[in-house]
């Protein structure tokens, strides 16, 4: 089971990345080179990742959102919540991963500063976004009825990364090339 916040997963696993050591030019080389046969970080990628990371925060703020509303106990929230991230905990982890990656690849390029302030970006980005949804939900349909709704299709599997969810197969491709490419243990 995963122990960190679902806020802290979008918003602070991405600068782990950060942390690592720099590259010798050698491996700055061989990355280059290597990413331009295979970049994993394209437009679409990019836009699905965005997304998750949006709704990853969503998710996290409608739980601060709905305790005591609609019906709702921080036991029931906290049990969406965890259904959700174990239905779904191997795109979250691709996700993960490809923010570390995504900002390890601005650091080397364009330096620490830069993939500190594409975090700080990111992050605004994300929360403004996720705000603007809850806002727009709670607007439309009052608190309460917000926030029953959200945990009832949250509970019925309908958030979760399938099918029918509008970035899946680009989801999916990223998931299936992350699986691909692992380091083998």
């Amino acid at each position: 089971m995963l122990k960190p916040t679902l806020l802290a997963l979008a918003l602070t696993l991405p600068a782990l990345s950060m942390a690592a050591s720099k590259p010798s030019k050698a491996a700055a080389s061989k990355a280059s080179a290597s990413a331009e046969v295979d970049n994993p970080f394209t437009a679409e990628r990019n836009q699905a990742a965005g997304n998750l990371s949006t709704a990853i925060v969503i998710v996290q703020k409608m739980g601060l959102e709905c305790k005591g509303k609609g019906g709702l106990s921080e036991e029931k929230i906290k049990t969406a919540q965890q259904k959700w991230l174990k239905t779904n905990r191997d795109y979250l982890m691709m996700h993960a991963d490809y923010m570390n990656g995504y900002l390890g690849s601005i650091k080397q390029i364009q330096g620490e500063e830069a993939a500190r302030s594409a975090v700080e970006d990111m992050r605004k980005l994300f929360n403004t976004q996720a705000n603007e949804a809850i806002k727009a939900s709670m607007e439309k349909n009052g608190q309460d009825t917000a926030c029953t709704r959200y945990y009832e299709a949250m509970d019925a599997g309908k958030m979760d990364i399938k099918s029918n969810h509008p970035d899946y197969k680009v989801l999916k491709g990223m998931l299936e090339y992350s699986q691909k490419n692992a380091p083998k243990k």
